[in-house]
């Protein structure tokens, strides 16, 4: 019976810590909601008169990401990019350039390079799954015809990115060049992609390989610039879920309570 009533109590303890992080991440950008999974456990050596299996407690076999949408908030910043939809962007960290990191926090700035980044400085990547740079300054533009110099160096006047992820960057007022696409990585299950901190994930087995397209195109969502995408947190029902882990928690403390009084007066 201790042992029923401990796994009772490990259940409560990983339901609150679920809760709590998920509390915590509110407000964090393109944060999706933990959700803690919970099953009986059954004897295999012990049957009951009637046949039926014994239970011998509960066990969390996996917690698991919500891919639901989170709200978008306007941000009327143009590098700050949000999905509406499936997909997450792909990032490439510097420091492990052979494989791609993934998250749906759209916060990205233009480094001194013109390449654009995250918060925490990992490479956006395009749809061709190369780093997507934005030159501060250019001497020409290329067109169908061949490359076209200015006649003085011109600076970046304006950014522009589509639903569709097309990036079109405006040198000195009415030069138009077209940069590439934002990429968006689809996998064969998100919900298992192994989160690394800082919302940030890395695909696993179960998830598979993230593959790289073009954004609102097979079944990719579409890209929003000028907004960010919220955590799909609803604080009342986080609050409500911690309440009854608690009172899971405070029953099973009783019942160990119980148990082990009633233990001490047979012993």
């Amino acid at each position: 019976m201790m042992s029923v009533i401990r796994s009772g109590l490990d259940a409560a303890i990983q339901n609150l810590d679920v809760t709590t992080n998920n509390i915590a991440n509110a407000r964090t950008t393109g944060f999706k909601k933990r959700q803690a999974t919970f099953t009986d456990m059954y004897s295999t050596k012990i049957a009951t008169v009637t046949g039926d299996r014994l239970g011998i407690g509960v066990q969390m076999p996996e917690i698991r990401a919500s891919q639901t949408q989170g709200n978008l908030q306007k941000t009327n910043t143009v590098m700050d990019l949000a999905i509406e939809g499936e997909g997450l962007f792909a990032l490439r960290d510097v420091a492990n350039p052979n494989a791609n990191i993934y998250t749906r926090d759209g916060s990205f700035t233009l480094n001194k390079e013109g390449n654009v980044v995250s918060r925490d400085g990992y490479m956006l990547m395009s749809s061709n799954n190369e780093p997507i740079n934005i030159p501060l300054k250019a001497n020409g533009i290329r067109t169908a015809d061949g490359f076209r110099p200015f006649e003085e160096e011109k600076r970046v006047t304006s950014i522009l990115i589509t639903e569709n992820g097309n990036i079109q960057a405006t040198y000195g007022g009415n030069n138009i060049v077209s940069l590439g696409k934002v990429g968006l990585a689809s996998f064969s299950d998100p919900t298992k992609l192994t989160p690394v901190g800082a919302n940030v994930f890395r695909h696993s087995k179960e998830s598979g390989l993230g593959i790289l397209g073009v954004p609102a195109a097979a079944g990719r969502g579409k890209i929003h610039s000028g907004a960010l995408e919220m955590a799909n947190i609803n604080i009342t029902e986080e609050l409500s879920n911690m309440i009854r882990a608690q009172q899971a928690f405070s029953g099973s403390s009783r019942l160990l309570q119980s148990e082990a009084e009633m233990v001490k007066k047979l012993i």
